[in-house]
């Protein structure tokens, strides 16, 4: 079974994709998908904490992420202070957008979770967790 990386690990992977999304309008070269970056305030600190995020669109062309932190047995910080503060800003390309995050549940959850996912992947072997799936109002689909 894959290991889930130390949160230390994260943060210096996370710090170097910041530098190079910021860097290059948007574009990464890992991960091997597009990316957007995700500030949030932090539920307990109030202070402000940026992660990049892989996204999915959906039908409706609403902008969305998943709470995976590569399989790990609990949601990702960034997911915590979100639901604390559930206003954010996002980085798509060479724009930043006001957002509100609105957390998904039941049917709409799993249909957006499976837009992005078989449910075969390495992170979800990694745990029993429900990763949570959150659409980002105001940011509007890439072109």
């Amino acid at each position: 079974m894959p290991t889930v990386p130390a949160d230390e690990e994260f943060r210096t992977y996370n710090q170097g994709v910041i530098r190079e999304f910021r860097a290059n309008h948007g574009r990464v070269s890992q991960p091997p998908f597009p990316v957007l970056l995700l500030t949030t305030t932090g539920a307990r600190t109030g202070r402000q904490a940026t992660v990049p995020l892989g996204f999915g669109v959906d039908d409706k062309g609403r902008v969305f992420v998943v709470g995976s932190k590569a399989g790990a047995p609990e949601h990702p910080a960034w997911f915590h202070n979100l639901r604390a503060n559930p206003t954010v800003t996002v980085e798509l390309g060479d724009s930043s957008y006001q957002a509100r995050a609105v957390v998904t549940a039941g049917e709409e959850r799993d249909r957006l979770y499976r837009m992005v996912s078989d449910g075969t992947s390495a992170y979800e072997q990694n745990t029993d967790r429900i990763f949570p799936v959150i659409i980002l109002e105001g940011v509007p689909a890439p072109a």
